[in-house]
């Protein structure tokens, strides 16, 4: 697997936490060569995401992932989806971030979610280089 650039490390740290990532971490991880998939699987099992929302449903730990990425809940063909992969073992919660992003990165993908994607992510950046 490819070592994780620093923006697929931000727009890990906003989905899951809903904020920009402190320099250092992205410092860290990004000499590290930690994997997209291996980061993901991280920060999903960090205290400040299981301290947020691991008493959660599965069903509101995908939909808080949407509200982090795109400003949105689920749609709720995707939230059904998305819980029914988890629930049904073929995706754990850690991968469903890089799945979304993924999705919405693709030709096709979801225009307003890749606008609201963007914005999240310039406004990390920025505040990460502050």
């Amino acid at each position: 697997m490819a070592n994780a650039t620093s923006n697929e490390l931000q727009e890990l740290y906003v989905a899951y936490f809903g904020r920009a990532a402190d320099p250092a971490g992205i410092d860290y991880w990004e000499k590290a060569g930690t994997s997209q998939e291996a980061f993901a699987s991280h920060m999903h099992a960090q205290a400040e995401f299981q301290d947020l929302y691991g008493s959660s449903s599965v069903e509101n730990q995908v939909n808080q992932i949407y509200k982090n990425l795109f400003d949105r809940e689920a749609d709720a063909a995707g939230l059904l989806y998305w819980t029914q992969e988890i629930n049904l073992g073929k995706l754990q919660l850690a991968e469903i971030a890089t799945h979304l992003i993924f999705n919405v990165r693709e030709p096709g993908g979801n225009a307003d979610d890749l606008a609201a994607l963007d914005n999240r992510m310039n406004t990390a950046v920025a505040y990460t280089k502050e």
